[in-house]
């Protein structure tokens, strides 16, 4: 169960200040700040709607001390018959809701063929363009909107879901006619859109499905690092207190006694740290574990805590920041590696410190990867 969700980060980035006259989607940041008269609403944007591509819960992350959260999302993204074929998912439809972001779902309008090296003579596309009109109109409904995120993303997937999809399918069929690249056949998703037309709950059921696979698929595959991972795949049914209920998984879950961890873990096979966007990343999938009311499994309520592992090249020791982490314990761990740490990374985990003394049940791991 998830009553409400708290949470401070202290990793995040300036955001910059955009008025909404001169914010365009396309140009600007890739998180930030758009002010309308004397209101300021954060934002993110997702390049493609596949969570995984390229670490859209690190931009969210940056948004996240703000007190109305935005995220702008593509519903599918087709980069020609040689490339990837991406549609939005009822998972991050969960993520959203539960963390109180206001979704807003884009589509693009414009591309160009590609001209990277290797892809001339492919059908790729890049240079992909949101119609940014269509995105401000729902930012100004979003600024003046007194309701929920979860309200505003429920009647979206609901009742704009459909129009928006087929505005995207439309604008790829344009695309395709200007720039000679081939789109992947649209017919497998005009019939999804059907499917999910006569029911909305096939949406949820269709993207659960592909949900599961995936799991499967991870599941049975040997990673390279099998050896950083500490447990197994946990799936979790969430309730929120409107009585929604939402399934969710996490990369690890490990027993240790009584506690159960439920961990993300990042790794750099170069550097000492993660890069920002890859510990970013993991804090923010950690933000909704760690506002858990309560743990049951089989009707029996755990003890539990979310940790975020950081494995780096060459690190000496190991560190554990928690609630009790003493200043002189920290200034040890650097001191044991003060010849292999960047300044930058220092900072960064001096404001690790800071995010588990400032959020409850968060703790971080910092190891070595060897």
């Amino acid at each position: 169960m998830i009553k409400n969700v708290i949470y401070n980060p202290r990793l995040i980035q300036s955001l910059k200040l955009y008025s909404f006259q001169e914010f365009n989607i396309n140009i600007c940041d890739g998180f930030g700040l758009i002010q309308l008269e004397d209101k300021n609403i954060a934002y993110s944007k997702w390049v493609s709607p596949k969570r995984t591509r390229s670490y859209p819960f690190a931009r969210m992350y940056n948004t996240y001390s703000q007190s109305k959260v935005i995220t702008i999302i593509p519903i599918i993204k087709d980069e020609g018959k040689d490339g990837d074929l991406d549609k939005i998912g009822f998972t991050t439809f969960c993520w959203m809701n539960l963390l109180n972001i206001y979704i807003i779902l884009g589509y693009y309008e414009d591309a160009e063929k590609s001209q990277k090296k290797g892809q001339i003579s492919k059908d790729k596309l890049s240079e992909q363009k949101f119609n940014n009109n269509f995105i401000k109109q729902q930012i100004e409904k979003i600024f003046n909107y007194k309701q929920s995120a979860l309200h505003w993303n429920k009647n979206l997937f609901e009742n704009e879901f459909i129009n928006i999809f087929n505005l995207a399918l439309n604008c790829y069929k344009k695309i395709e006619n200007k720039t000679g690249v081939k789109i992947h056949n649209q017919d497998r998703l005009r019939e999804y859109l059907k499917d999910i037309q006569t029911d909305f709950e096939e949406f949820k059921n269709i993207s659960l499905k592909f949900s599961q696979q995936a799991i499967n698929r991870e599941i049975q595959t040997e990673h390279n690092l099998e050896y950083l991972v500490d447990g197994c795949k946990g799936v979790f049914e969430i309730e929120n207190d409107l009585g929604g209920i939402y399934h969710l998984t996490a990369d690890e879950i490990i027993i240790d006694k009584q506690n159960y961890i439920i961990q993300e873990s990042k790794n750099s096979s170069k550097k000492c740290l993660p890069s920002l966007d890859d510990i970013q990343d993991g804090l923010f999938k950690l933000i909704l574990y760690s506002n858990l009311d309560h743990l049951y499994l089989e009707d029996q309520e755990l003890q539990f805590s979310c940790r975020l592992k950081l494995t780096g090249n060459n690190i000496k020791k190991e560190i554990l920041l928690s609630e009790s982490t003493e200043s002189q314990e920290l200034e040890k761990f650097i001191e044991n590696n003060i010849f292999i740490l960047t300044n930058q990374e220092v900072g960064i985990i001096y404001k690790l410190l800071l995010e588990v003394k400032r959020n409850k049940k968060l703790n971080i791991l910092i190891t070595n990867n060897g």
